[in-house]
């Protein structure tokens, strides 16, 4: 019996010590002016769960901070409310404009080993984080075709260890969410 708990625990912690990698690519082509697209992916203090312009699952409330602002490069503090959890976390957001006119959208999660950045940006802010996941990264590729059409890829990237792992369903789930009502906000 003893050996029977042990196992079981060791294999109980063994799925919380590993961490578990999530990526989705999406590509989509819309009619919508490349412009367009990128005012909706920056509208920040428009898009929530419901009753905002824009939708985002789960989304309470994501806000573009000062701190460190600048026309190319700035922090969002977002605060997701799911039946899993409750987390609110700041993300890095870059756009870089290429000289063939391609523009890249640039979000990374300020990760759970910048300690000392979080808590420059929770001073600064006001807001706390404590986000859900290790790492993250979404990149938004946006490009005017020589149709008039705009292209889109957007390239997801999660790493979660810990209990939030044990929830890879779920996690897929939030992903293909998010990725579909990117779609529908830019369409709109």
């Amino acid at each position: 019996m003893k050996t029977a708990r042990f196992t079981l625990l060791f294999l109980l912690l063994a799925g919380v010590a590993g961490a578990g990698t999530y990526a989705k690519v999406v590509r989509h082509t819309t009619s919508r002016s490349a412009e367009h697209v990128l005012t909706v992916l920056m509208a920040d203090d428009q898009t929530c769960h419901s009753g905002c312009k824009y939708e985002a699952p789960d989304l309470k409330q994501r806000i573009r901070l000062t701190h460190k602002s600048t026309e190319k490069s700035w922090y969002t503090w977002t605060w997701i409310s799911t039946t899993l959890k409750d987390t609110k976390f700041f993300t890095h957001v870059t756009r870089l404009d290429k000289p063939d006119g391609t523009i890249l959208l640039v979000q990374r999660l300020v990760g759970k080993d910048e300690a000392g950045l979080r808590a420059e940006l929770e001073k600064a802010s006001g807001k706390s984080s404590d986000g859900a996941f290790d790492s993250g990264k979404t990149v938004f590729v946006v490009r005017k075709q020589e149709d008039g059409k705009t292209k889109i890829v957007q390239d997801i990237t999660l790493v979660a260890s810990g209990m939030i792992d044990m929830f890879a369903g779920a996690i897929r789930d939030g992903i293909d969410a998010g990725t579909a009502a990117n779609i529908r906000n830019i369409e709109k």
